[in-house]
């Protein structure tokens, strides 16, 4: 019994450990390859969501965000939402120009977009996210589009917290290819659109802690029945990211850092 509790002890602390002091501090990226009936010019978008600055991500962090991103040479950059953790509890510890100056370093072809997300109203955030974004060289999308070279980028507002009623979810067929950019991957559920779709979302951090049986469980509300990964949905397919950052505690476990870089061809 003592050799049975002196293991369990030490696969604890092996657990926390990594969780905690290795895992976070991961930065993955992950390439997923799109094909559609589109004739379009091959696009390269890099998609970072859930960064979570404050208590338990450094802003730090973000000049290894902004070099990884680079790295790439995207067309596009999108950002998924929920940028800080809790702004007004972190508040102090949170440098407004330099995380601006850090993004604005972010080099596209055609643009850098981002969304709300649920703690970018929460936590007093709202006060800041707009302006910093857009003067980071952000296009904030708040259920609005914008034509990106042969598609079209929609951008929704919060699902939780935001102004987006039901009738919005309505993809108008215009023999475009869409992306489609809303924070709660839930949302999806909602689409409607003869088109080809590629739906970008976050929230989840795919469960942020992995475990077996019990994680998908526990998703936060908005999630629904989505993880993390892609999900073919008819003639949509959807990506949810497992974000960047953490909250409620700063662990991670088989579920590192991630940032997508997304190759769409015809």
């Amino acid at each position: 019994m003592k050799k049975i509790i002196r293991m369990l002890i030490i696969i604890i602390v092996l657990f926390l450990s990594y969780s905690y002091l290795i895992e976070p501090r991961l930065l993955v990226i992950k390439g997923i390859d799109i094909k559609t009936n589109f004739d379009i010019n091959d696009l390269k978008i890099v998609f970072f969501t859930d960064t979570h600055f404050g208590k338990y991500y450094n802003q730090s962090n973000l000049e290894k965000i902004v070099d990884t991103i680079n790295s790439e040479a995207p067309d596009v950059v999108i950002f998924g939402g929920d940028f800080f953790d809790n702004y007004i509890r972190d508040s102090d510890n949170l440098d407004s120009d330099y995380i601006t100056s850090e993004l604005q370093k972010i080099n596209t072809v055609y643009g850098k977009f981002a969304v709300m997300g649920n703690h970018d109203y929460g936590g007093g955030a709202l006060k800041i996210y707009e302006q910093l974004m857009e003067n980071s060289g952000f296009t904030l999308l708040k259920n609005e589009n914008m034509i990106i070279k042969d598609l079209k980028i929609t951008g929704y507002d919060d699902y939780l917290l935001g102004q987006t009623d039901s009738s919005g979810y309505s993809i108008a067929d215009d023999g475009m290819y869409n992306i489609i950019v809303t924070h709660e991957p839930i949302t999806a559920n909602s689409f409607t659109s003869n088109s080809e779709n590629l739906i970008l979302s976050g929230h989840t951090h795919g469960g942020q802690v992995t475990i077996p049986f019990l994680t998908d469980k526990i998703m936060p509300k908005g999630s629904g029945e989505y993880v993390k990964g892609i999900y073919n949905l008819g003639n949509s397919t959807l990506f949810v990211s497992s974000g960047i950052g953490m909250t409620i505690l700063p662990f991670r476990f088989l579920n590192p850092p991630e940032i997508a870089v997304i190759n769409i061809n015809p």
